[in-house]
This record gives C-alpha cells, structure tokens and sequence, in this order.
C-alpha cells in the first residue's frame, strides 16, 4: 500500500469514526425542541436593548479624565498626520491629494471626538 493509500484510508477511517459520533449524539445535546419562528426570534430581538451604564463621578475625576480625553485625542490627530506625511515620502502617487485627504479625514475624526467628549457628562455619585 503507497503513502497516498494510506492517508486516504486513514481520512476516510477519521471520517467515519466522525460520522459514528455524530449519531450517537444526534437530538442529545439539545433535548428541548428549539422554537423555529424566525418571527418569534426577531421580536425578541428587536425588545432587548442592551443596558448602558455610565459610571458616577466626582466633578473633580471627572475633569481629570476629560483631560486625558482631550490630550489622547490631540496625540492621535498629530500621529495620524505624522504617518499622512510619512506615507507622502514613501510614495509620491497621487500625492499631495492622498495626503490631504487623509489629513481632512483625521481632522474630521478630531473635531467629531472632540465633540464627544464635551457632549460627555457622567453623573455625580449619590452621596
């Protein structure tokens, strides 16, 4: 018996002791019928929403860590037009265009997270 034989009986061996075991198991794992109402699923689905939970705070953390907030974002404004420039020295296709584009896109994001973090405001703890 060649190599190849043996790698095919041996598959086809591992297959069938694969096939054996999933009958075995078949309607054992799952003795409950499953509700098959695609509607029913959606429903629930469409009822649950997750529940969000913001963390109380004194005004003082809650200051502190808008500031790193704030310095985080400024950080990746700056890396990100780094790594525009960066992309601009490797490769001069399509350039200065591909470098503004990306820049305007970043500047985007920083206005757009700015926004978020002075949009947010934790409540005070209770107490």
């Amino acid at each position: 018996m060649t190599t190849g034989q043996r790698f095919l009986v041996t598959i086809f061996i591992v297959l069938a002791i694969l096939f054996g075991l999933s009958l075995c198991g078949y309607r054992y794992w799952e003795p409950e019928p499953q509700n098959q109402s695609l509607l029913g699923y959606m429903l629930e689905s469409a009822s649950s929403e997750p529940a969000e939970l913001q963390p109380c705070m004194d005004p003082a953390t809650r200051e502190k860590i808008r500031t790193i907030m704030y310095e985080a974002i400024d950080e990746a404004l700056k890396d990100h037009v780094m790594k525009m420039y960066d992309v601009w020295m490797k490769d001069d296709r399509g350039q200065p265009g591909r470098a503004a584009t990306g820049v305007r896109q970043g500047i985007k994001a920083y206005l757009g997270a700015r926004m978020g973090v002075d949009k947010w405001d934790p409540p005070n703890c209770a107490g």
